[in-house]
């Protein structure tokens, strides 16, 4: 009876013990855009994975879909759980330097990864250079149309920083030879369903279109559906007559670029950003400096290349 009642006593103590240590555990928070995003998929890897090699959790949270008021919302709940440090991708850049500098007045540092919000009070940036990513696919876009033509873009959210300084950065290398269709950019809000029904609105509104940009992956996550709306351009994309250029590199777009479905992708390193918003937050809860801005690099991908890409090689 006694070494049983010793027995229960030792669990009991044993128990209690990992509850202190659980709750000694840091917590760094990554806020997407959105959940369900299949870029994010990669950085919700990265940071929980990171995380776990420095003792710390990584706790994955967002708004259902683009919401700047929920996204805020969930930003504020975590300074109440007093969060060791957040990880933030704005989906308006605007909106959210309230709630960053409410977190800061708490000792919680903060920094934006994949979007900026380089007017708020953020500590650093990690994430894809989005102008100079679009500068990329501008030249990829001008190279593929020589001799210029009309276009449209298909972007997310029409507030988002990183996605208007894509945009920004590949009209840039458009020539006076090129004419953007009237209604462009076209907002999907990071939806894949509804980002395929623009491809359809588009072609079906400008039917001598001759290529289109991305500024993220969206349509090209919903493949079937994808190659169903360019159904009836899918000569002129593989004989180059029409062009395709989009941000992003997930499995899905290199398997239909590899198949002519696309002719240029502007690949980001999402991985990257989740195990290095975890270095630099981690880094600013010890109290190091740390740099302003942390570009992850990007990779252009296209026939020359896909096969390299498509085998992981």
């Amino acid at each position: 009876m006694k070494k049983t009642l010793l027995a229960t006593i030792a669990v009991a103590v044993l128990a209690m013990a990992g509850q202190a240590h659980a709750a000694d555990k840091k917590v760094f928070a990554l806020v997407p855009k959105a959940l369900g995003v299949p870029f994010y998929a990669d950085a919700e890897k990265g940071c929980k994975e990171e995380a776990a090699k420095v003792g710390a959790e990584c706790l994955f949270t967002g708004p259902a879909q683009l919401d700047d008021a929920e996204q805020a919302r969930i930003v504020r709940d975590l300074i109440t759980k007093k969060v060791v440090g957040i990880s933030i991708a704005p989906n308006n850049a605007d909106s959210i330097g309230s709630v960053i500098s409410a977190a800061l007045a708490k000792n919680i540092p903060v920094i934006t990864f994949d979007s900026d919000a380089p007017k708020s009070k953020r500590i650093t940036f990690i994430g894809t250079n989005n102008e100079g990513g679009g500068v990329s696919a501008g030249e990829a876009f001008a190279k593929a149309l020589p001799k210029g033509g009309t276009y449209a873009v298909i972007t997310g959210g029409l507030s988002a920083q990183n996605l208007n300084d894509r945009i920004k950065g590949f009209k840039s290398k458009l020539s006076g030879d090129f004419k953007e269709v009237a209604g462009s950019p076209f907002s999907c809000n990071d939806d894949s369903s509804a980002a395929v029904q623009l491809i359809q609105d588009i072609l079906a509104k400008n039917p001598n279109l001759d290529g289109i940009f991305f500024s993220g992956g969206w349509p090209m996550f919903a493949p079937e559906a994808y190659t169903r709306a360019l159904k009836n351009k899918v000569a002129d994309l593989k004989s180059g007559k029409f062009v395709i250029v989009s941000f992003d590199t997930l499995p899905a777009q290199i398997k239909l670029l590899k198949e002519g479905y696309a002719t240029t992708l502007v690949g980001q390193r999402p991985l990257a950003m989740g195990t290095g918003s975890i270095d630099l937050l981690e880094k600013l809860s010890k109290g190091e400096k740390v740099d302003p801005v942390i570009d992850t690099g990007v990779d252009i991908v296209d026939s020359t290349n896909v096969a390299k890409f498509a085998t992981g090689e």
